[in-house]
C-alpha cells in the first residue's frame, strides 16, 4: 500500500503546483498527468491492475502475428547505444 500513498503525495504536490506546471507545459499535459497519477494510485490501492499493449493497423497483414520482431528491434537498439 505504500506505493499508493507515495503516488497520492505526488498527485497532491502536482495539484499544488498545477498552475506553474501548466505555464511550462500546457493544459492537455496537466489533464493527462492527473489521469495517469489517479489511475496509478487506484491500481495500487486495488492491487488488481494489468498492463495491456495493443497495436492497431488498417490491414490485417500489416504486422506479424507475434511481437517477436519488437524484441529483436529492442535488442539491436540496446546494442547500438553507447555506454
Amino acid at each position: 500500500m505504500h506505493y499508493a500513498h507515495t503516488i497520492m503525495q505526488w498527485r497532491r504536490r502536482f495539484a499544488g503546483n498545477r498552475d506553474a506546471i501548466a505555464s511550462i507545459y500546457d493544459e492537455r499535459f496537466c489533464r493527462m498527468f492527473e489521469f495517469y497519477l489517479a489511475g496509478c494510485e487506484l491500481a495500487f490501492r486495488r492491487m488488481g491492475h494489468k498492463n495491456w499493449q495493443m497495436q492497431l493497423t488498417r490491414r490485417v497483414n500489416a504486422l506479424p502475428l507475434t511481437r517477436d520482431y519488437m524484441f529483436s528491434a529492442e535488442r539491436a537498439a540496446a546494442r547500438s547505444r553507447p555506454g
